[in-house]
């Protein structure tokens, strides 16, 4: 039970000491996709406080996909709800690979991780909670051998 106990505090520590590493860091929160099939219907939602509107933030889309995945590139729809509860939607297309198939961003096994800037130096106009919601827009549903989808936001360094 001890032993327990000081694994949990451990990995505690380590965990705050790597968060406090980032301080441009406003949110970021990777959420897992069932049984590595991205349906339509599998929207999923991030949710951030934003309390600084004279900042500029990067937004940036986290994904992690099988080194199989069978795609050069994933379509994505972005809705947007700001705290007044206006909506701003877009597609994105996040390219995954070159033309001859070698995958962009960290690949380590069978897992590769992509980091995709969707909008630089966003501007967020009111103090509040901004709705994220992901979903994806390809022709295959479910989409196979996708991960992972998650969400960054960074304040800009000049």
């Amino acid at each position: 039970m001890k032993q327990t106990i000081f694994q949990l505090l451990l990995v505690s520590v380590f965990g705050f000491l790597f968060s406090a590493c980032d301080p441009n860091r406003v949110f970021e929160t990777n959420e897992q996709i069932k049984d590595y099939n991205w349906e339509y219907k599998d929207v999923k939602t991030f949710k951030v406080e934003i309390q600084d509107t004279a900042a500029r933030y990067n937004l940036i889309v986290n994904m992690r996909h099988s080194f199989q995945f069978e795609w050069r590139n994933v379509y994505v729809q972005i809705a947007t709800q700001s705290p007044d509860s206006s909506l701003q939607e877009k597609r994105v297309n996040l390219i995954l690979a070159e033309p001859d198939g070698k995958w962009f961003g960290n690949c380590m096994g069978d897992n590769c991780d992509m980091h995709f800037y969707i909008q630089s130096n966003a501007i967020f106009p009111k103090k509040g909670i901004y709705t994220f919601k992901i979903r994806q827009d390809m022709r295959v549903n479910p989409l196979p051998l996708l991960k992972s989808i998650g969400l960054r936001v960074e304040k800009v360094t000049k």
